[in-house]
């Protein structure tokens, strides 16, 4: 268990309202919400925990622009290891910006599509590429964006 045997319950984390984010098992998770409505604190948490639960994996974020992302998603990262109470176990570095869980050198990279070709060069040093997080995906206006995302993943061609 990540939380050095704790014993999580998101209720007690970030509120009521999201088991069934949680437990999503499909390929899409689109959330709709309004403002504050906990979308990106409570995704924020899920890479984190399941990051630690799988040592294989790795995550790319994604905004439509680089410089959104300290602000947002890479806050919301670090804030959900200290509320799961493992800021210990993780390094957050801001130039380059990405975060890097020690034990096992796991890390989550973040991109910005106004910079496309930084997507497609990205290597993982210890296991693979598992997750995407599109944060403000309705930002997202090209669908060749969104199709260089998908392909990147292995994702088949749409039919």
């Amino acid at each position: 268990m990540p939380t050095d045997g704790k014993r999580i319950y998101l209720p007690d984390l970030i509120g009521r309202g999201y088991g069934d984010f949680w437990r999503f098992k499909g390929r899409y998770r689109v959330v709709k919400g309004s403002r504050a409505s906990k979308k990106s604190k409570t995704a924020a948490l899920w890479f984190i925990y399941n990051m630690m639960k799988y040592p294989n994996s790795n995550t790319l974020v994604v905004r439509k622009t680089f410089a959104t992302l300290r602000d947002s998603c890479y806050s919301d990262l670090r804030w959900a290891t200290y509320r799961l109470e493992v800021s210990h176990l993780w390094d957050f570095t801001t130039s380059p910006l990405y975060a890097v869980y020690k034990p096992t050198g796991q890390r989550i990279f973040f991109r910005g599509l106004d910079d496309p070709m930084k997507i497609t060069s990205i290597s993982v040093p210890a296991g693979y590429l598992c997750w995407m997080w599109i944060e403000e995906a309705y930002e997202v206006d090209r669908e060749e964006d969104f199709d260089m995302l998908l392909d990147y993943f292995g994702y088949p061609e749409k039919g």
